[in-house]
This record gives C-alpha cells, structure tokens and sequence, in this order.
C-alpha cells in the first residue's frame, strides 16, 4: 500500500507449516526490497499455526524483519480465544528479542490501516 508504505497481507484459507514459512519469508524480502516499516495482517481465514512455525516467526523471522525496518505491526483479527493465543505469542516473541515493535489488533482492515498512518515510525 503506496499511502501508508505498508505491506499488506489477507489470508484467504488456512496454511501449511511450509506455505505460512515460505510466505513470511517472502514478506521479509519485500520489506527489505521496498523498505518499508509498516506490515498489516487480516489473518480471519489464516487458520491454527503449529507451535514451531510460532517459534520461528517470533525468534528467527522477527529480529530479522526487524533489522530490515520493520517497526509497526498491524493484525486484522476475529478476536477469538486462537486468535488470542496467537496474538500473545506474536507480542512475547517482540517483548523476548527486545525489538522495538508496535504491535496492535484490529477488527477490519481500514482500521488498521489508519492506525500504520497515525504516528511516525520510530528510526
């Protein structure tokens, strides 16, 4: 998304271990290649993520997405307790590394949206 220089993801059925870690792989390259600092997520349809692709999002992917500027977190959420439980590792994996992410849930994409462009991204 030109305006809020944010990389936007809908997930439109649940994944695989494979799929879900090829696909944020790819989103790590595109934050690099476009250099942006913003990334939402609508993960309605995303389905039950495995505890080890979990684990390899908070403590592989993210300090990486991190050195590459990623700084604010968008996530589109239905709010339900697998979505909860999702959301609280996705934070515990931010809190553990020490990386200076801001993180918010949301229930509707434009919201979220509205919340990347809302204040100036930290350096």
């Amino acid at each position: 998304d030109p305006v809020s220089n944010a990389l936007i993801s809908v997930w439109k059925k649940p994944t695989t271990s494979e799929s879900y870690r090829a696909f944020y792989t790819a989103v790590l390259e595109n934050i690099g290649q476009y250099k942006t600092a913003c990334y939402a997520s609508d993960i309605y349809q995303q389905g039950l993520i495995d505890s080890e692709s979990r684990y390899w999002l908070q403590n592989e992917l993210f300090p990486k997405a991190y050195r590459a500027g990623l700084r604010k977190i968008a996530t589109v959420t239905p709010g339900d307790v697998f979505s909860k439980f999702y959301i609280d590792s996705i934070q515990n994996g931010i809190m553990f590394n020490s990386l200076d992410m801001e993180c918010n849930y949301f229930h509707d994409l434009i919201t979220a949206q509205a919340w990347l462009l809302e204040k100036e991204i930290p350096a």
